[in-house]
């Protein structure tokens, strides 16, 4: 059969300039997946069947096609794992249409063209087929790579890498920007160095004094001054410092720069916000970290969306990366796939430390978190009892030691969100369980259903058939109470608003 590589780069450089580099890799790793088929101990009548793969597929392209979200990832990834066996139809025998019949097949293509006094074209083709065998794989019989291939698969996955790459440094990110005026432009300043600048807005519908620019402080004296005074500058004057009983001077610099200064009860970032939600009176409240890294400047964008679009939270996501080290840059990324997976919505950047709510809102949050998972927390309540928009914010260097421990509270907020998609958003976690559970245990009856009509009654095993029937039960159970859960949902959210009717 073709090495990995090749059935890797050919889908690659097919999809990549059509979906780009993250989606078209994805693409490349599920065309390899037939041939992990030894892992399984399954034979590779299952894995490389074009009627078992169509079975796979074809459902989750029509449930992207049916939501609306990622039907050209869908539909790559389906075209990619069929080309699977099709390539290796063409190098050795592939029981391509199993089980409608029990042959494997082979397609050889013969084409040459040799130059002596004249060009002499030779083409031959021819098709074979042979029974198939019916053993358990011992080991994996694919290559990862050969000296041919190898070379052939370098150029398919360096060509398009090296265009889209170029591309999106070029002309067409200037291009993009002069279309999307709001959207943040990169400059090089007099020393050099690359900075974001992010266009003001055009028009103004609200007030600053409507905001209460909150700031959770614990040992913050190096940045604490320079945060109150570009705040200031930037016409802000309701500022709340809620304080984690620091031990250095960060309270005596906020008091005498005439700053209301308040403690916060118990401990840990969550109850510093929850304090400061429960204090503020304004309108709006705005949360930032006071530790220099997020930019005033950009509290206008967020306070415009949030104003003509009344959204209840409106997260600033960090556009340059570049003072985030690369160990947080793919946690958050991890748990930013994991927060939009679990509660169905895109969050670019949940742990932003930078935040706008509606102040109405966020006195009906239920804060449980205990520490930096706390923003992860607020944006899974948002998503679920009101409406979330991001929008691109400036991130600088941070002033003075940093206090996130990478792994444990990196952990926490996994935990956090998982804990809130269960509380919050239960259609989906059982939807989810109903789902793998259900679709695992129809799988296993059916394979066993086949095993005993086509190779008799010594074939099929009882374990694996009561195993089958178990996780189909149990996936019926969860769709029962993920329907439940919806109707419940719907019940609450008509309760909610004839409250807020009511008390309006």
């Amino acid at each position: 059969m073709p090495e990995l590589l090749l059935h890797f780069s050919i889908p690659f450089a097919l999809s990549a300039p059509i979906l780009g580099l993250r989606r078209a890799l994805i693409v490349g790793i599920v065309a390899i997946l037939p041939d992990l088929d030894v892992l399984l101990r399954l034979h590779r009548s299952f894995t490389h069947s074009v009627i078992f793969l169509l079975i796979l597929i074809v459902p989750a392209v029509l449930v992207s096609l049916k939501l609306g979200r990622g039907f050209g990832t869908a539909l790559a990834c389906s075209l990619s794992l069929l080309s699977h066996p099709l390539l290796d139809l063409f190098h050795s025998p592939t029981p391509i249409l199993f089980p409608i019949t029990n042959y494997s097949y082979h397609v050889s293509l013969k084409m040459n063209a040799v130059i002596s006094d004249r060009i002499v074209p030779y083409l031959s083709s021819s098709i074979s087929m042979e029974e198939t065998g019916f053993k358990a794989f011992q080991y994996l019989d694919a290559p990862i790579f050969t000296n041919v291939g190898f070379i052939a698969s370098l150029i398919l996955i360096a060509t398009p890498s090296i265009y889209l790459i170029l591309r999106t440094s070029g002309n067409v990110v200037a291009t993009n920007d002069e279309k999307h005026p709001s959207k943040p432009q990169r400059n090089i300043n007099d020393d050099g160095v690359a900075s974001t600048t992010i266009p003001p807005s055009q028009t103004t519908k609200y007030h600053k004094d409507d905001v209460t620019v909150l700031i959770p402080t614990l040992n913050e004296e190096e940045a604490i001054e320079k945060v109150i005074r570009e705040l200031r500058e930037c016409g802000f004057k309701n500022i709340l410092v809620v304080d984690g009983y620091s031990e250095d001077r960060t309270v005596e610099i906020a008091k005498n720069m005439g700053v209301r200064v308040v403690y916060q009860e118990g401990h840990g970032k969550s109850m510093a916000i929850k304090t400061g939600i429960e204090t503020a009176q304004t309108p709006y409240i705005l949360i930032m970290d006071g530790d220099g890294t997020y930019d005033p400047r950009d509290i206008e964008l967020m306070l415009e969306k949030t104003v003509e679009k009344n959204y209840d939270e409106v997260v600033g996501y960090r556009v340059n990366r570049e003072n985030i080290s690369l160990l947080h840059r793919l946690g958050n990324r991890v748990l930013s796939t994991v927060i939009s997976l679990l509660m169905g919505q895109r969050v670019k950047d949940p742990c932003s430390g930078m935040y706008l709510l509606r102040t109405d809102f966020a006195k009906r949050l239920e804060i449980t978190a205990t520490g930096f998972d706390v923003e992860a927390e607020i944006v899974c309540q948002s998503i679920t009892s009101g409406r979330v928009a991001e929008v691109p914010v400036r991130y600088r260097k941070r002033i003075g030691k940093p206090k996130l421990n990478t792994w444990s509270d990196g952990l926490r907020i996994v935990l956090t969100t998982l804990k809130i998609s269960w509380l919050y958003n239960p259609v989906l976690t059982f939807s989810s369980i109903g789902s793998i559970l259900g679709l695992g245990g129809l799988a296993i009856l059916l394979w066993q259903l086949y095993m005993r009509y086509i190779f008799g009654e010594k074939a099929w095993s009882v374990g694996w058939t009561w195993l089958g029937l178990v996780l189909l039960i149990v996936g019926i159970q969860s769709f029962t109470i993920a329907i439940i859960s919806l109707m419940l949902k719907r019940l609450e959210r008509r309760i909610m608003r004839l409250y807020m009717e009511t008390r309006s």
